[in-house]
């Protein structure tokens, strides 16, 4: 099993060299072969970029690998960043449209994966990300390829079939494509893609990619009956609903133990759950090394060491 941290995004904070040697010491006793960091478009480009690799480089001499999550690419990919990223602000034109040919007002201001500024935009991205930053691997974050879309690029090219589930094949098909190129930079690259829960037909989609090789969902660490102010699908529902799919199709196993969103009243909760969670059988597993919204440092600090610990039982298992 792989043991990945989703550590965000450290170089966008002011986080002097010794804490953040502090934090990969201790991810690496934990057992953890990967640290995952987001990456903004912009973050090649401004001042974000000298951080960025000080971050990469930091999690090498501690004997990891790093990964790269694209985080708001042409509106694709989820991530850590809420917002907009340069290309989306920069080409409306690329946005998916509906039946009419007008902007969808879909608050992630996804661009269509067939027009060709965005394959080109992908492109450049993952050359300057693999070529001036020694990532590891790339990890696709909840892929935004729900809606059909009816742009002239997608008209030109769709036959009969149904426009939803044509166009979830399309960006399945994108997702792979770029995943091959990223492949040709840099051989020895490890891409892993993790969908939402209720993406039902875009998990069918991908179980049909060549050049992923880790796949599966998020869910929250929680009881199914207890509710958060903000919340997904329990992650022993996702894990129980894609598993069986993707060992069914041959496909290595990831799964994003979802530790966000969580706050004081519900801790109890979450330690209840946390080692059925961190029991459950996979290929490559993700954890947050520190995401939540507590406010009282007792609860946190509980939190976090309790999850650490759940970690540290994982070395060595099925290795």
């Amino acid at each position: 099993m792989l043991i990945n941290c989703y550590y965000y995004a450290p170089h966008n904070h002011s986080l002097l060299a010794d804490h953040l040697d502090w934090d990969l010491e201790l991810m690496a006793k934990l057992g953890t072969d990967i640290v995952s960091v987001c990456v903004a478009e912009s973050h090649l480009r401004n001042w974000h970029g000298p951080r960025l690799q000080r971050v990469v480089n930091r999690i090498h001499a501690h004997g990891m690998k790093a990964h790269a999550v694209p985080n708001r690419w042409a509106g694709l990919v989820a991530g850590w960043m809420d917002g907009f990223g340069d290309f989306t602000v920069d080409h409306p034109e690329t946005r998916i449209q509906d039946a009419q040919g007008r902007i969808k007002p879909n608050c992630e201001r996804p661009s269509c994966v067939n027009h060709p500024l965005v394959r080109a935009h992908f492109e450049q991205t993952l050359d300057q990300l693999l070529t001036e930053f020694d990532f590891d691997g790339l990890i696709w974050d909840e892929p935004h390829g729900s809606d059909p879309c009816f742009c002239r690029y997608c008209n030109s090219q769709r036959d009969t079939a149904s426009a939803q589930s044509w166009y979830r094949s399309r960006f399945a098909t994108f997702l792979d494509q770029c995943s091959q190129y990223a492949k040709c930079q840099r051989q020895d690259l490890v891409v892993s893609v993790f969908v939402q829960p209720d993406q039902d037909d875009l998990l069918r989609q991908l179980l049909q990619t060549q050049h992923i090789d880790y796949i599966g969902s998020d869910g929250h660490i929680r009881s199914e009956d207890h509710l958060m102010h903000r919340m997904k699908v329990t992650i022993f529902e996702a894990y129980t609903k894609y598993y069986p799919q993707l060992r069914a199709a041959g496909k290595k196993t990831l799964f994003l133990l979802e530790a966000q969103r969580h706050r004081d009243e519900d801790l109890d909760d979450y330690l209840v759950n946390l080692e059925r969670a961190f029991a459950l059988p996979m290929d490559h597993l993700m954890y947050y090394f520190c995401a939540q919204e507590m406010l009282t440092p007792a609860r946190e600090k509980i939190f976090v060491e309790a999850t650490w610990k759940a970690v540290s039982t994982l070395k060595g298992r099925g290795r």
